[in-house]
């Protein structure tokens, strides 16, 4: 799909044009989210229509959540949103999935942990949208990701949706192809979004059959990478100044970049996402509370010296909107 999508992104003006505050040097087409769209919902049809599993549909709830992140995304991606309307999508495909895709009665009985998980479903979207900022990351790190919450249904029979679980590893695997350094295709903000989505949906999907603090721990374990990058940057910002929802080069990516390269950050990353997914699977089995809160401080103090280093990696100065 994705060399396809290739040849549909030029021939409708989906393509992100190099500028001076920019990695690229070509023009490079921006529609890499729509191909893994399509790989995600044509498996599973051939799937079923070959008679090859018994693959179950998803919820309507989860259609609509994911139609409308990818929307949203597809026009950000022809003419940029500000910060207002793009989260208000973001909160509006996160009460879809919360109110109607999944089925967590804890927050559907009670109203401040309801809105609290649209907050989180929405800040994970943004989350996957700021990491989305160099060749491979995004097609990299979701595998990984998707293999945590995959191992979750085959090891503890958490209700899981493996369709979507098996569908992300399969098209993000597919689309690194083409998305790996140098980068011939970009996700953009349509599929960073459904990415993000799509994760939450996973995460959403974990804690049907229970909602505890281990397996709480285990699902912010497995998606502890984005978490970090997300907060790293932030805190960053707000700490030197500088407003936080516009886009620049100081991301963790950027910062290890510089030092190892852009395969060696891709290692990175995906080495540092593999831990979290095999520590998230470990906390999911674990039933006594000390060994969960030991695991999340230390994971917390690894990440938090991480950034300390990281930090004292200077970002280069220029930033894009």
């Amino acid at each position: 799909m994705t060399p396809l999508a290739r040849r549909l992104a030029r021939a409708t003006g989906y393509v992100d044009h190099p500028a001076a505050r920019k990695a690229h040097a070509q023009s490079t087409p921006l529609l890499g989210g729509a191909a893994v769209a399509a790989a995600l919902v044509i498996a599973p049809l051939l799937a079923r229509a070959m008679g090859a599993s018994p693959i179950a549909a998803p919820t309507t709830g989860v259609v609509a959540g994911a139609l409308i992140a990818l929307a949203l995304g597809l026009i950000d991606d022809r003419r940029p949103l500000g910060p207002k309307p793009k989260l208000l999508g973001q909160l509006l495909a996160g009460a879809c999935l919360v109110y109607w895709g999944t089925s967590v009665p804890e927050l559907r009985l009670n109203p401040i942990l309801g809105i609290l998980a649209v907050v989180a479903v929405a800040a994970l979207l943004n989350a996957m949208n700021f990491l989305d900022n160099m060749d491979g990351i995004l097609g990299a790190l979701v595998p990984v990701t998707a293999c945590g919450f995959a191992a979750l249904a085959l090891i503890h029979g958490t209700p899981v949706d493996l369709g979507l679980a098996f569908g992300l590893i399969g098209a993000c695997a597919g689309f690194l192809v083409y998305n790996a350094p140098p980068a011939r295709i970009f996700l953009g903000d349509a599929g960073s979004h459904l990415l993000g989505f799509s994760l939450a949906a996973l995460a959403l999907q974990s804690l049907q059959g229970s909602f505890t603090l281990p397996h709480l721990a285990a699902v912010l374990l497995i998606l502890a990478y984005p978490i970090f990058d997300a907060t790293f940057v932030v805190w960053d910002r707000v700490v030197g100044r500088r407003p936080f929802y516009v886009g620049g080069t100081d991301h963790t990516t950027h910062r290890l970049g510089k030092r190892f390269g852009k395969w060696g950050t891709i290692a990175i990353v995906s080495l540092a996402s593999s831990l979290n997914a095999w520590l998230g699977v470990w906390t999911w089995g674990r039933s006594d509370a000390l060994s969960i809160v030991c695991v999340l401080c230390v994971s917390a103090l690894g990440y938090a010296l991480f950034g300390t280093v990281l930090r004292h990696i200077s970002p280069t100065t220029q930033f894009v909107t």
